[in-house]
């Protein structure tokens, strides 16, 4: 608490990596720097001060894989591309993004293929527990029991994310990773020496045929039908940051 209020005098929001790192971000112009806190073992509840009795555990235990979450929904957050094939961190200071080095568990990554075929995003919580968020036609028919049965703090945790965020989805426990904290790299450049694979000539082979393009290819239409530049991964942003 001393080093958060040495960095916002009146407190202020912070973020918890599976690694226990907290983090907290300042502005600096017109933009926001992430600064580093220092580290925490959390455990115990959520008490809301105005009615202890509806406290909820931090780390529920007895969730399996396609469960609703329970609990509070954040973490350090990675995004996957459509069958899990890739796993970056987006730096949200220089927006690129960084691949992930290590492997997911075979079951974890399963599920997420499962329940996310296009990709999306995901969190790490403190204690190793992976969650996503869903649309309710991928969710099992007794999902919508098992939402009657949250607690009322989750319910409205969720619903202030519809609210604030604009977030239709449901948070989903689909795993655990044995081994953190995640290690990513640094992001290719354009300016990185060219790697030729084996020479110039099988590199270009590899390429394959090339033929002429309608400009029309290379756009999306948005849902106003206004045709817009598709310049990102083909994933649901379906977890913003700020909510």
């Amino acid at each position: 608490m001393e080093s958060l209020l040495e960095l916002k005098r009146l407190g202020g929001r912070v973020r918890i990596t599976e690694d226990n790192d907290v983090l907290t971000r300042m502005e600096d112009g017109d933009d926001y720097e992430t600064y580093w806190v220092g580290e925490i073992s959390l455990s115990g509840e959520l008490v809301p001060p105005e009615d202890p009795q509806y406290s909820i555990p931090l780390q529920p235990d007895g969730v399996e894989p396609g469960d609703l979450w329970p609990s509070v929904y954040d973490g350090a957050k990675y995004s996957f591309g459509p069958g899990v094939d890739r796993i970056w961190w987006a730096n949200p200071q220089t927006h690129k993004d960084h691949p992930v080095q290590d492997s997911l568990e075979p079951e974890l990554v399963n599920s997420l293929a499962r329940y996310k075929p296009r990709g999306g995003s995901l969190r790490v919580t403190p204690w190793n527990d992976v969650l996503t968020l869903v649309d309710l036609d991928r969710l099992p028919q007794d999902t919508r029991d098992e939402f009657d049965a949250l607690p009322r703090v989750v319910k409205n945790l969720i619903a202030l994310r519809r609210e604030r965020g604009g977030v239709r989805k449901l948070p989903i426990y689909v795993g655990q990773i044995q081994k953190t904290p995640l290690s990513v790299a640094e992001p290719r450049s354009l300016t990185d020496p060219f790697d030729e694979q084996g020479g110039v000539d099988s590199w270009l082979d590899s390429l394959g045929e090339s033929s002429a393009t309608n400009p029309k290819d290379h756009t999306v239409d948005d849902p106003t039908g206004n045709a817009t530049h598709d310049d990102g991964p083909d994933i649901p942003d379906d977890d913003p940051t700020d909510w």
